[in-house]
């Protein structure tokens, strides 16, 4: 994607080829109650996988109530159209979706830009932090340490905004293309606390650099300059 971005960017337009066409304007109702009934579908995977194959997986993992259609824009990027709303935002809430351990990326449908030039480096994790003192189980400190990791969503607290629990789970939207978070360090009173950080349905990700999605030149680590696998199972 990238190698054809920069390739777009040399060449050189001729005047025809330069010249504006005004569109004017035009009934768009229609189209846009249809894209209100899709999403954007990205495979991050090394191989090739051909859409039959993944809805029919992903229709058993999701069990909506109504059928749903795949249409294929580009290797392992699908446009996904509902029927209703309904099944369309239970999926979306449902993310991140895995294939094959591999992260499945959903976006709501922009009918303005084109799916390949939508950005598909970042999702959704519910992330467990533990070792939390019973203190800190709280929304607003949840919050403000899901803040250093990615943006967050949601804190799954009780009643009353605190949790009692064993855990407390924050919902953030993580950038694939930074290591994963493993823990942070948290300071209460002038006491240091290490927060360990366990994520729920985490895809496969590097051992070496522990990212998700490497960027145009693979792996940071790839050249033995990284102090050890840092990440594994």
């Amino acid at each position: 994607m990238e190698d054809l971005e920069m390739q777009w960017d040399q060449f050189s337009l001729t005047e025809e080829e330069n010249s504006v066409i005004e569109i004017g304007s035009v009934d768009l109702s229609e189209v846009t109650k249809k894209g209100e009934l899709c999403v954007v579908c990205k495979l991050w995977s090394d191989r090739r996988v051909g859409k039959d194959i993944v809805r029919a997986t992903m229709a058993k993992i999701w069990r909506v109530d109504r059928s749903f259609t795949f249409q294929e824009v580009s290797t392992n990027l699908f446009v996904i159209t509902f029927v209703c709303k309904e099944d369309k935002n239970r999926v979306l809430e449902g993310r991140p979706w895995l294939f094959g351990n591999c992260l499945l990326v959903l976006k709501p449908l922009d009918g303005f830009i084109h799916p390949m030039k939508m950005n598909f480096d970042s999702e959704c994790f519910w992330i467990q932090m533990h070792n939390l003192p019973f203190v800190c189980m709280k929304s607003e400190i949840g919050k403000k340490i899901g803040e250093s990791i990615g943006r967050v969503q949601e804190v799954d607290v009780r009643e009353g905004g605190s949790e009692w629990g064993g855990v407390l789970r924050v919902k953030v939207e993580l950038n694939l293309k930074k290591a994963v978070a493993r823990g942070r360090t948290m300071d209460v009173l002038g006491k240091k606390h290490l927060i360990s950080l366990k994520y729920e349905k985490l895809p496969r990700l590097c051992f070496d650099c522990g990212m998700i999605v490497h960027g145009g030149k693979g792996c940071s680590n790839s050249n033995g300059n990284g102090s050890g696998k840092q990440y594994g199972t």
